[in-house]
């Protein structure tokens, strides 16, 4: 008879069921958040990486609706984060959702919670693959802000440069029809002003709306180079009552007066009457048009 102690032993190495090799392989990855859901969306499983990412224990997790990793912008909890009829139905295929996830400490970041269905015959509920991306998102939310600031930057470029073009074409006429250079020297001035008008909006396009340094400006000087430089009907009038001086960016001070001044002129007709006053907290502009 042969020795027991010398017997091979039997094999104890069972074939894995298809739930266990995905509970291991899910315990091994550790780049993104990725437990179990069970047919009915309760989280069935939470590993260690799952835990890091919400911080929540698996005592606090397990057998709840996965909807409770959900919240809006202000971290409350968003019970619509998933259709209400997704868990109604098996899902034949890997679907993605966006949204505000909640952490246990009540912080919240946007990321994206994909759900792919677990087969072995049947169905057995959803492997969950969760990801913070918030960092995608503010990179996409500057990239819109962005293309906010530059179609603002070429509307106002194109408007604001719309009347020293029209100053440059009348003085050009002028001084084709008479002759006199001093018409030449209005041109001349202008396109400089054109020029520091483009470098103002370049500023502004890069740095945003906030003036950086500003400077004691007195209003008269501002109003009536603006006035000044619009070459508006000879009917137009401006009244100016003395305003005291204010902290400011003075070209951009004058682009604003010159803005205000077009659209009175613009609304009010060749012989509007524009009065530029002061107030408590600063000044006015009106005028005594429709």
């Amino acid at each position: 008879m042969t020795d027991a102690l010398d017997s091979p032993d039997p094999p104890t190495d069972q074939p894995e069921s298809g739930d266990a090799v995905a509970r291991r392989l899910l315990e091994g990855v550790s780049s993104h958040a990725i437990f179990m859901l069970d047919a009915d969306g309760a989280v069935a499983t939470w590993p260690a990486p799952s835990a890091a990412l919400y911080g929540h224990d698996a005592e606090a997790v397990l057998g709840r609706h996965v909807r409770m990793l959900f919240a809006d912008d202000e971290g409350e909890a968003d019970s619509d984060s998933l259709p209400g009829d997704f868990f109604e139905e098996p899902s034949e295929e890997s679907v993605e959702f966006e949204h505000w996830h909640r952490r246990a400490d009540g912080s919240v970041f946007w990321g994206t919670l994909t759900l792919s269905p677990l087969r072995n015959g049947d169905f057995h509920g959803y492997a969950a693959i969760s990801r913070d991306t918030t960092a995608t998102k503010e990179y996409e939310r500057m990239l819109e802000r962005q293309n906010d600031r530059l179609k603002e930057f070429t509307d106002i470029l194109a408007h604001d440069l719309r009347n020293p073009l029209n100053v440059i074409e009348g003085n050009l006429t002028l001084y084709e029809t008479t002759g006199d250079e001093e018409h030449l020297d209005a041109i001349d001035e202008t396109t400089d002003r054109m020029a520091q008008l483009v470098d103002d909006l370049l500023r502004v396009a890069r740095q945003g709306n906030v003036v950086s340094d500003p400077e004691p400006t007195d209003i008269g000087e501002v109003v009536d180079s603006a006035w000044a430089g619009l070459n508006l009907a000879p009917d137009a009038t401006l009244g100016y009552e003395t305003v005291r001086s204010v902290s400011s960016d003075p070209d951009r001070l004058r682009e604003l007066f010159e803005n205000l001044f077009r659209n009175s002129a613009d609304h009010g007709g060749d012989d509007v009457a524009v009065r530029v006053g002061p107030l408590d907290t600063g000044f006015y502009v009106e005028d005594d048009g429709p």
